[in-house]
């Protein structure tokens, strides 16, 4: 019952747009991706003060679909013309992972606030390109790893790490995200090096994020502090594709986070069942498993099993049964919110601290996977 509870609180709301605040902001989205329904359309539909108000793709007719479908009012002819439109305050680009940046640079300098797809861009390099433009422009540039905006992630785990007494200091950390990739066409962006595909990219990027985030959170860093080194001293592709020698379909990869080894796999699997994400944290007083951090509204735990009793005690946390999608939009909303009602931009940020200097780390660390691993960055011509 608990489950349908939260079934129910995820897929309901106002699905038409009908019950709108006259002010709501208005957001534009480039492309009809697939990713949107669960991203976007359905956080807004519970949200009064965001509207969805206009779409364009390269296929107009997709496009028109999409709208009639959500019930948005503008279809555009091309994405310029999207964001063009002065009545748009915001942009959620779902585009692949190679479009990114073009994309993103066109919808700052039209100036809007952009909710990026993750990972921001197909290298550390455009990245950079990417938050410096922000900068400049004075607008949002928040990349969506929405885990992060969870109560799951962001009180329960977040709290738990910071706990040093309890826990003592962290020895190592172990990472596994697998889907199976009978869930993708052969042709998916997922597996085409020109719009940035690989399991390291798709998958392997969250990874990367998470054990960041637990190394940030126990050294009492802020996501865009400066955070300590990092080295990859191993990392090995797994089932490289047979007609594009530079895409992985998994990814084994062993990292040092601030002097902290962490061990990620990574892999779209033959098993058409098999999806699996854990983080395993392995501490001096305790061994802490959390199980499904990236979609917690579904199923989640987080067991705490201490050394020296060897007694184990599990935490969930469902809050009001919201998705992860749900919480990040609505600090991006009111972070836009801020920046309007003349609050500064750094201000705006502590509420979407997906965003900047850990952007930039993310690519770096991801950069420097695929050079391991024998791989071209994503993004390097060939």
């Amino acid at each position: 019952m608990a489950l349908l509870n939260r079934l129910w609180t995820h897929f309901s709301g106002d699905t038409k747009q009908l019950h709108k605040q006259t002010d709501a902001f208005k957001i534009g989205i480039l492309g009809a991706a697939n990713i949107c329904n669960i991203a976007l359309i359905n956080p807004a539909s519970k949200l009064s003060n965001i509207l969805i108000y206009g779409i364009a793709a390269r296929n107009r007719q997709k496009a028109e679909a999409f709208a009639r479908k959500h019930h948005i009012p503008k279809v555009y002819d091309s994405y310029d013309e999207l964001l063009a439109d002065p009545d748009i305050t915001m942009i959620y680009n779902p585009l692949p992972n190679g479009l990114h940046h073009q994309w993103t640079l066109k919808a700052l300098r039209a100036g809007k606030h952009v909710l990026c797809e993750k990972p921001l861009s197909n290298n550390a390099n455009e990245t950079r390109e990417m938050v410096e433009e922000a900068q400049k422009q004075n607008r949002l540039l928040v990349e969506a790893f929405h885990y992060r905006y969870h109560p799951f992630c962001n009180e329960t785990l977040k709290n738990i790490i910071s706990n040093k007494d309890e826990i003592g200091s962290i020895q190592n950390i172990s990472g596994i995200m697998t889907v199976s990739s009978s869930m993708f066409k052969n042709d998916d962006i997922r597996f085409q090096y020109s719009l940035g595909g690989g399991a390291q990219m798709d998958l392997g990027c969250y990874l990367v994020s998470m054990c960041r985030f637990i190394v940030n959170t126990h050294n009492n860093h802020n996501d865009n502090d400066d955070e300590g080194s990092f080295e990859v001293q191993k990392a090995e592709p797994l089932r490289i594709s047979s007609t594009n020698p530079q895409i992985d379909y998994g990814m084994r990869s062993d990292l040092l986070l601030d002097g902290i080894k962490c061990n990620i796999y990574c892999e779209f699997t033959n098993n058409w069942s098999f999806f699996k994400q854990q983080i395993i944290i392995e501490c001096e007083h305790a061994i802490i498993t959390v199980y499904n951090l990236v979609a917690p509204v579904f199923y989640h735990y987080l067991t705490i099993r201490e050394r020296k009793t060897n007694q184990t005690r599990t935490i969930k946390n469902y809050a009001d049964n919201q998705s992860t999608y749900y919480y990040q939009l609505k600090a991006f909303i009111d972070a836009v919110k801020m920046i309007q009602d003349g609050n500064s931009i750094d201000k705006a940020y502590e509420i979407v601290y997906t965003s900047r200097k850990s952007s930039i780390r993310n690519m770096e660390i991801i950069d420097e996977i695929y050079r391991k691993a024998g791989l071209v960055v994503r993004g390097t011509p060939i």
